[in-house]
């Protein structure tokens, strides 16, 4: 399965449907960011991902998130306390905030890998990501874009906004709480439209990714599942 595998995505790869999927994760990703935003009262007025109506390339796409981001994490500052001293989102920063973005995307990244795994697709061959050890896997770094505003941006506000005193350190108690409130995000039950049903969110992530596999199998463009964008009271 592996070897057929990486042959339709090395085609897929060449294909211009990788352009058109890439962008459909990367819109999910800022839409998804956008709900956070707007959940919790920050206006979005003014952000928006800007590309031309064709891409040529993945660096077009990224260099329109990364503009879209850096107004993302401007506002997704002010909704975290004072005391955390946010400066930006840096990968490993020594910040309670960017260490805790950092140890939710890796723990939701093992998700991803885990899903890819059990549906016999390796992880090693993106259509965004580059592999850049021996160890990486780029389709998981794709497909994570699609689950982490959702999952971890959503809590790393949450398990800090609930602090009563501020934290100047994070232990191994602390992390242990962070993930297990991810975990528990996962068993949270949100409206499918598609299927008219409520399902966890650990399904509605097996449904994209499986939909991404079937895209490539098919040699068709991603066509992403939309979860509401407002709190329902469906699946409560």
């Amino acid at each position: 399965m592996n070897a057929l595998w990486i042959s339709r995505l090395c085609a897929y790869k060449n294909s211009p449907l990788r352009y058109i999927s890439a962008q459909k994760i990367i819109e999910v990703k800022t839409e998804r960011q956008s709900i956070l935003l707007k959940s919790n009262k920050i206006s979005t007025e003014g952000m928006k991902m800007h590309l031309p109506k064709t891409v040529y390339s993945t660096s077009e796409i990224l260099l329109a998130e990364a503009r879209f981001a850096k107004q993302y994490w401007k506002k997704f500052k002010i909704l975290l306390p004072r005391w955390a001293h946010f400066p930006g989102r840096t990968p490993r920063g020594k910040d309670i905030a960017n260490r805790l973005l950092d140890i939710g995307y890796h723990h939701i990244t093992n998700k991803v890998t885990g899903i890819l795994i059990g549906q016999k697709v390796t992880p090693a061959m993106g259509i965004i990501h580059s592999p850049r050890r021996a160890k990486s896997a780029p389709l998981s770094y794709d497909l994570v874009e699609l689950f982490r505003a959702d999952l971890v941006d959503t809590e790393v506000l949450r398990f800090l906004r609930l602090k009563k005193k501020p934290l100047s350190d994070l232990n191994q108690a602390h992390i242990a709480r962070f993930l297990y409130s991810i975990n528990k995000r996962l068993e949270r039950k949100y409206y499918i439209k598609d299927f008219k049903q409520c399902h966890s969110y650990h399904y509605y992530m097996e449904l994209q990714i499986v939909k991404f596999i079937k895209a490539v199998n098919h040699n068709e463009a991603f066509e992403p599942i939309y979860l509401p964008s407002r709190n329902e009271t469906r699946c409560a």
